[in-house]
């Protein structure tokens, strides 16, 4: 995992000097700026590359929570700082966590936790390659390499970059061979791999420049592709 780039905002210096210790302890974290104003930190926001932000609600002229309000989607991670008194107005600008001060160790850990285990990558299950029955030989194919499969009565076509397999196999038995977290059935002539359309459309996708047709009663597989 790359190291995230924090920015400390709190007009208070003590606040700054807790969290930077706090933040050195963690080697996925790195302090790369100080901001004591919200003014100062829109400005370094604007310059720099943030991944996250431990923004201080109770400000002057300008508190954290309106700071956040400018920041638009695209903002970094945001983990906001205060003391009791100042309630948290709400979640609606989705923040990782709300911290009260003063900042223990293992509560500022709890929350840059919360981030850590949205930035690890999702590893993907192995996935077997496929023997296929190619005519009198057998050919070894990863799945990965297919980009959809057409029917061809007791025969399919195996369509990979850049060749087409014809294979011993029905488009059930296809099916069935084929990972269920890659592949989805669109029509009862074609399989088709998730994550390589182009482009679809109610009636069909696009594949290698291809527009393959959507059936009826497939549509509901459609949809959980777009949802993939």
């Amino acid at each position: 995992m790359q190291t995230l780039r924090c920015l400390i905002v709190d007009d208070e210096p003590g606040a700054h000097y807790v969290l930077e210790a706090h933040i050195e302890k963690v080697q996925a974290l790195q302090v790369v700026g100080h901001s004591y104003n919200a003014m100062e930190a829109a400005n370094f926001l604007h310059r720099e590359k943030v991944d996250v932000v431990f923004l201080d609600i109770n400000m002057p002229e300008l508190s954290g929570l309106d700071l956040l309000k400018t920041l638009g989607t695209a903002r970094p991670k945001i983990i906001l700082t205060a003391y009791s008194e100042f309630a948290l107005e709400s979640y609606e600008y989705d923040v990782v966590d709300y911290i009260l001060k003063p900042i223990s160790f293992p509560r500022f850990l709890k929350a840059v936790n919360k981030i850590l285990q949205q930035e690890a990558p999702v590893e993907k299950p192995a996935v077997e390659p496929l023997v296929l029955k190619t005519g009198s030989t057998q050919t070894t194919v990863d799945p990965s390499e297919i980009y959809y499969v057409q029917s061809m009565g007791n025969y399919v076509k195996v369509y990979l970059e850049n060749k087409c397999l014809i294979v011993n196999a029905t488009t059930a038995e296809m099916e069935k061979l084929l990972p269920a977290s890659c592949f989805v059935r669109i029509h009862k002539s074609y399989i088709i791999a998730t994550d390589k359309v182009e482009e679809w459309g109610p009636r069909h996708v696009v594949i290698l420049d291809e527009s393959l047709p959507v059936g009826q009663t497939f549509k509901i597989n459609l949809n959980k592709l777009k949802e993939r």
